[in-house]
């Protein structure tokens, strides 16, 4: 029996970030420090940067209104509810125990994980239409100690999500492996689970229970 687990609209969402975060952290760096065995013209790159990073606020931005339409953000966001959750889960992650509670769609680590990817790309957006945008953001650079002081808040999510990707793909190992499938299918397998019928007792002739004397 096969099971919808990540519907066409989350699948879309998922794979134009990946495709905008690893665009964004191979111009970024590059744009930071130049490769010397890759030459590229840097304005050709620094647009690139630019038109993914709009593409990225986007995606983000279609994901609240899906989230939030379908009410299913509940699935996605870190919640208070979910620090119950957290021993079991260190518990299964560090390998202490073989199996864990159903958690629904995502485990507290992804959701954890999400949440803060959530932030990061908020604030990357931010400050990266500032310098975008310098000429007209002046209040905002002054508020935040000037440009300098914005490139380093948007160099650290660049370095915060270089290393989050690996803590994703060792959660998403560790989980069913199905639900890695599902990301590609949108569906998982699913065995059927026996059902029982639940019938009236049968009674020997003559019981005083038995219908037919009565």
């Amino acid at each position: 029996m096969r099971l919808l687990l990540q519907p066409l609209p989350i699948r879309i969402f998922h794979w134009m970030m990946v495709a905008c975060v690893m665009v964004l952290l191979f111009t970024g760096l590059y744009l930071s420090s130049p490769f010397e065995k890759l030459l590229l013209p840097l304005r050709t790159v620094r647009t690139l940067h630019s038109i993914f990073g709009l593409i990225l606020i986007a995606n983000l931005a279609g994901q609240i209104y899906y989230y939030v339409y379908t009410t299913k953000w509940t699935e996605l966001i870190f919640l208070p509810r979910d620090l119950v959750n957290l021993r079991s889960f260190f518990r299964y992650v560090f390998f202490i125990t073989d199996g864990h509670p159903n958690y629904g769609r995502y485990n507290p680590g992804q959701k954890l994980l999400f949440s803060l990817w959530f932030l990061t790309v908020a604030i990357a957006a931010i400050t990266g239409i500032v310098l975008l945008l310098p000429n007209h953001t002046s209040a905002f650079q002054r508020l935040m100690g000037g440009l300098s002081g914005i490139r380093i808040i948007h160099f650290m999510g660049a370095i915060f999500f270089s290393m989050s990707i690996p803590l994703h793909f060792y959660l998403v190992f560790t989980e069913d492996l199905a639900k890695l499938q599902a990301m590609f299918t949108g569906y998982v397998n699913v065995e059927p689970s026996p059902t029982y019928v639940k019938s009236k007792p049968a009674y020997l002739p003559g019981h005083p229970k038995d219908e037919r004397h009565k």
